[in-house]
């Protein structure tokens, strides 16, 4: 009753406050409403865009739907401009604020901020559901280290990943199982954190009983990019492209065991053996965690593919045509020398180095490598998908070569679409699946 009385009395002071013209901000109403004000007092429109509305913009395709940001007209109050959403359901909401439709403002008021790919969002969560888990909670917290590791990902000596240890790491000596945790094309070591929520679900689920302890590696699949925008001191200014075309192509699959897996294991309290690894994607790091997976049967036990893209189209018939463009190249290249030194070399040879250099046979036979991985059982194979999502026909694929082969997994389908809601879900129904 306390708290009800201390959370009727803040709303009437800052209904007030915002009518006398002193404050901007949000206010989360007992319903869950939300009413967002915003001070604007020379501009002509302001909008509000935020997660809270991309599912009632739908652009459905023949592939599946995509969610095209969302923009409410506020309505002007003197200098403020404010709105009122419906009742939202408990989830953790993204926005941000539009001044004469193309300038972008973040809620000053607001110091809750994060970043996905190259956008930055304000963000607040509403509770009393699935978001409990999303919310920073009075249990025990793990830890979070921004590690450097040595690697020779396209001529880089070192990258970064983010590396998540239970509670109960730095006061025992156990070692623990690893899950590896990839993020999707754009992303980075620290998307899994930011828009994942990854380190509250961790706790909050561990501290319930809910998911055994351990270690959580996040690293970055982004092979033109060392690490997340500003963590570079080599290159502080470097921004990632949502199309990140040049991780799809063998380089990051081929070099993660050697580089990621054995740097782990050499430097934590892990269990190094396959009963101890785990492996989940979210979309391109659906496609790395499947084909890592495929090459590396011995590896991992438990496998988790969130809204994946399975393929890159890059069958065996394909990646041979590469190689024989390849060495038609060289050939003319030997008869008619001068052509080497022209930009069309550049562009032939960066089209097919994955062929000459061994990169896409991660993607070759692939069949075959799915027999290899099943004819020891997996404790394992998850695969969850949005009924909404553009990969949604390619799961469904993956799925009916499984069903053909009678290979065992967990399938998990959802509303909506190729979204953080959904994978923050996911990750919250993989992680109890773990380890047992």
């Amino acid at each position: 009753m306390y708290m009800r009385i201390c959370f009727f009395i803040g709303i009437v002071f800052f209904c007030s406050l915002r009518m006398m013209g002193q404050v901007e901000g949000i206010v989360i109403h007992p319903d869950h409403s939300v009413t967002f004000t915003f001070k604007a007092s020379h501009a002509r429109i302001v909008q509000i865009a935020g997660s809270m509305f991309a599912q009632r913009n739908r652009i459905k395709t023949p592939i599946g739907s995509f969610s095209k940001e969302s923009k409410k007209k506020m309505k002007r109050e003197g200098d403020f401009w404010t709105y009122t959403t419906v009742p939202l359901p408990s989830e953790f909401y993204t926005y941000r604020y539009f001044v004469d439709e193309d300038t972008i403002y973040l809620d000053r008021n607001n110091p809750n901020r994060v970043r996905d790919i190259d956008k930055e969002f304000n963000y607040f969560i509403i509770g009393g559901g699935i978001a409990d888990n999303y919310a920073t909670r009075n249990v025990r917290h793990g830890t979070l280290h921004h590690v450097w590791y040595p690697s020779e990902l396209n001529g880089m000596k070192k990258r970064r990943m983010t590396i998540y240890l239970p509670a109960a790491y730095s006061s025992g000596k156990s070692s623990y199982p690893v899950l590896y945790l990839l993020h999707g094309s754009g992303g980075d070591e620290d998307s899994w954190t930011a828009c994942g929520r990854a380190m509250q679900i961790l706790d909050n689920l561990i501290s319930q009983g809910l998911c055994r302890p351990m270690i959580v590696v996040m690293p970055n699949g982004n092979v033109t990019l060392a690490a997340a925008p500003g963590s570079d001191p080599a290159h502080p200014d470097v921004q990632p492209d949502a199309n990140n075309v040049a991780s799809m192509f063998g380089k990051f699959e081929k070099s993660f065991v050697k580089e990621i897996v054995g740097y782990v294991d050499a430097h934590y309290r892990t269990i190094k053996n396959k009963d101890g690894r785990a492996i989940a994607g979210l979309s391109l790091g659906g496609l790395h965690t499947l084909y890592i997976s495929l090459n590396n049967p011995e590896v991992f036990d438990y496998i988790g593919l969130f809204s994946a893209q399975t393929t890159n189209a890059l069958n065996n018939k394909r990646i041979q045509g590469m190689r024989g463009i390849n060495d038609a190249w060289n050939d003319l290249k030997s008869i008619l020398p001068f052509i080497g030194n022209r930009g069309l070399d550049k562009k032939i040879s960066s089209l097919t180095e994955g062929a000459n250099n061994g990169d896409l046979a991660i993607y070759e036979h692939m069949q075959e490598k799915m027999e290899r991985l099943f004819a020891d059982p997996l404790a394992l194979y998850y695969i969850a998908v949005g009924k909404d999502d553009f990969t949604k026909k390619l799961n469904d694929d993956l799925r009916k070569l499984l069903d053909a082969n009678a290979y065992p997994y967990v399938y998990h389908e959802t509303d909506g679409g190729h979204t953080w809601e959904n994978w923050r879900k996911y990750l919250v129904d993989f992680l109890p699946k773990l380890f047992k």
